[in-house]
């Protein structure tokens, strides 16, 4: 797929995550994940940033957000959605799968809708692994 038609994708995509999202809010399922103040959370293939954005909103100050995507669409996407709402706890990576971030550091993975998509889910699986806490979700 060139550029053009990967871009189009993402559009796409977006538009109908906006639909969703409008019949079944993110904070509804963050929530009942587990996602709490002050927690770590990777948003991993965050796309347009619906998650990441409840999830900012729910953690609070105390907390991070790390959204991850393939896409640099998405990446530049959530820099303007956090700068213009201020959402200073939100940090974008721009990556296939490796995170940089450090082992058992994340209390929470949120991989919503973007498992199918995955070339190699073993080594996305084992890098969540290596990032997420013990006791983590």
């Amino acid at each position: 797929m060139n550029k053009t038609d990967k871009d189009f994708h993402f559009k796409l995509m977006s538009f109908e995550y906006k639909i969703r999202d409008f019949f079944n809010p993110p904070v509804n399922i963050l929530k009942s994940a587990g996602i709490r103040p002050g927690h770590y959370v990777l948003d991993f293939g965050c796309g347009p940033g619906s998650y990441s954005n409840s999830i900012s909103r729910i953690i609070g100050d105390n907390g991070k957000v790390y959204a991850l995507d393939i896409n640099p669409l998405a990446i530049d996407g959530i820099k303007k959605i956090s700068s213009k709402k201020r959402l200073d706890n939100i940090e974008t990576i721009l990556s296939d799968c490796k995170t940089n971030l450090s082992d058992n550091s994340i209390d929470a993975v949120i991989l919503f809708d973007v498992y199918r998509e995955l070339e190699d889910k073993v080594k996305v699986l084992e890098e969540l692994y290596r990032v997420l806490k013990t006791d983590g979700v």
